[in-house]
């Protein structure tokens, strides 16, 4: 069988993002031109790989769940032989989230620094040690936390931020105009933050802290895009929402109230195999601004399980 890696992509971007629009902008295709590649795919083999039943929700069907994971497979082999990039000396970093503080960072080192840095996006279901063995990335964000225990040999981890959360509200809301809002009251209130396309690391952190903090948290559903959720949660369609300090406001409507007694901290640490020579890490490090030592937390804040273990003696 030999079959378009186009193809293939067309089916794990599809995949990744659950809506041919978004997956047709990642894709730099028309969402004609997608949906043809993905007819084209299932011509070749033999099966629907998307149930086109309901216009609303974009869903593989079982042979598209089980072509997904072949499918990644054969792209992160295809990736690894990509010569033109090795002889360039670009870098693929993987950023976990277009909208969040890991792109503002390779921003600034490409712009300010001018490193020869190209951002990708993992897929949800794949964590950033994964996507550094399948050579999906050079360099990867992510939990060092959501890494199977023990540790992977040939994987390196440093931990460059601990991001605060902070309740997303409209400025209308009760809490809007409260300089910090403590944990505790944030037991048995409903807050929406949908889980349909988000991270798995991000899931399993956002699963932990619902349970320790007694959030009644609503998952369901899609946000449409960062501007759509935004605008949700502005008017109030939607309930408050959480965020990352280190992210920008949204919306100008908006208000984010820091969560504090404790503060839930995302811990991020960039990962690398520990073939990356020390000195290019080094220098991507300092063109990010993340040259400092690790941040350490202090008593007052709250992390999973798992990754307060990185940081604890011994």
């Amino acid at each position: 069988m030999d079959i378009d890696t186009g193809l293939l992509r067309a089916l794990v971007v599809l995949a990744d993002e659950l809506h041919f629009g978004r997956a047709a902008t990642r894709l730099g295709l028309t969402q004609q031109a997608l949906s043809k590649r993905i007819r084209r795919l299932e011509t070749e083999l033999g099966v629907l790989l998307v149930d086109r039943n309901d216009r609303r929700r974009i869903r593989l069907t079982a042979a598209g769940q089980r072509a997904l994971p072949t499918a990644r497979e054969v792209l992160a082999a295809v990736d690894r032989l990509d010569l033109t990039r090795e002889r360039a000396g670009r870098l693929r970093v993987d950023v976990m989230g277009g909208d969040l503080v890991t792109t503002t960072w390779v921003r600034h080192a490409t712009r300010t620094h001018g490193l020869p840095l190209d951002i990708v996006h993992r897929p949800v279901e794949t964590t950033a040690e994964h996507l550094l063995r399948l050579g999906g990335a050079d360099l990867a964000f992510g939990r060092a936390g959501a890494v199977p225990s023990p540790w992977p040999t040939g994987i390196r981890r440093r931990l460059v931020l601990l991001e605060p959360l902070a309740v997303l509200v409209p400025e209308h809301h009760r809490w809007a105009q409260l300089d910090e809002l403590p944990l505790l009251q944030l037991s048995g209130q409903h807050l929406w933050f949908p889980m349909a396309a988000a991270p798995l690391e991000w899931r399993g952190y956002a699963a932990e802290l619902c349970v320790v903090a007694g959030i009644d948290l609503d998952t369901t559903g899609s946000t449409f895009g960062f501007q759509q959720w935004a605008e949700d949660v502005t008017t109030g369609a939607s309930a408050p929402s959480l965020i990352g300090e280190a992210m920008r406001t949204p919306d100008p409507r908006m208000r984010t109230v820091p969560v504090v007694d404790p503060t839930p901290v995302f811990p991020w640490s960039l990962l690398w195999r520990d073939d990356l020579p020390a000195d290019t890490v080094t220098r991507v490090l300092t063109g990010m601004g993340l040259a400092t030592s690790a941040p350490r937390p202090d008593p007052g804040v709250w992390m999973p399980t798992a990754d307060r273990a990185f940081l604890d003696p011994g």
